[in-house]
């Protein structure tokens, strides 16, 4: 665990109300993160582990704290210091021309959520003149809304029945 937190200011955020009523919490947790005020973290508790957050907040600058306590999940999210992103695993193929290149992940097969959490892993590494090229076994829409509030945008074709071509670019 990188950088130090303190629980004394932290904003507290429990989603599962949300979660128990079949919502995805994400739009609330991004509204709490986004009014933080300097110095402060934030105590997001959840029925689950939300490993894909992990790597949607380390974009925005926050490292984290996970404790489980009689299967209530408690994450904090503390401002900490930035790290290189890892990239094990990917296969990249750069372009022809220095200024753009296109790295692609290969997510069929994958049982949910790792796709979404290989693609958002991969997000780290896309800048404004990249393109994540996503091979998936079918139109990831729950990541849509994800990647909008990170500020990128994705298109999808249908090559065939169970594969589908997902091109994410970042805005701007």
């Amino acid at each position: 665990m990188a950088g130090e937190f303190s629980k004394e200011k932290m904003v507290d955020l429990d989603v599962r109300p949300e979660i128990e009523s079949g919502s995805d919490p994400f739009k609330s947790i991004m509204t709490a993160v986004s009014s933080l005020k300097e110095g402060e973290g934030l105590h997001l508790i959840n029925v689950f582990e939300p490993v894909p957050l992990y790597t949607v907040m380390k974009m925005k600058g926050f490292d984290h704290s996970t404790e489980c306590k009689d299967g209530i999940w408690h994450i904090f999210f503390f401002k900490g210091k930035a790290e290189e992103p890892a990239t094990c695993g990917l296969h990249r193929e750069e372009s022809q021309t220095a200024k753009s290149r296109t790295i692609e992940i290969d997510v069929r097969g994958l049982e949910p959520p790792e796709p979404m959490v290989k693609i958002i892993e991969t997000l780290t590494l896309v800048d404004k003149n990249s393109v994540l090229l996503v091979h998936h076994h079918r139109e990831p829409l729950m990541i849509y809304d994800k990647l909008e509030h990170l500020g990128f945008e994705a298109s999808t074709e249908k090559v065939s029945e169970g594969y589908y071509k997902v091109r994410i670019t970042k805005k701007g």
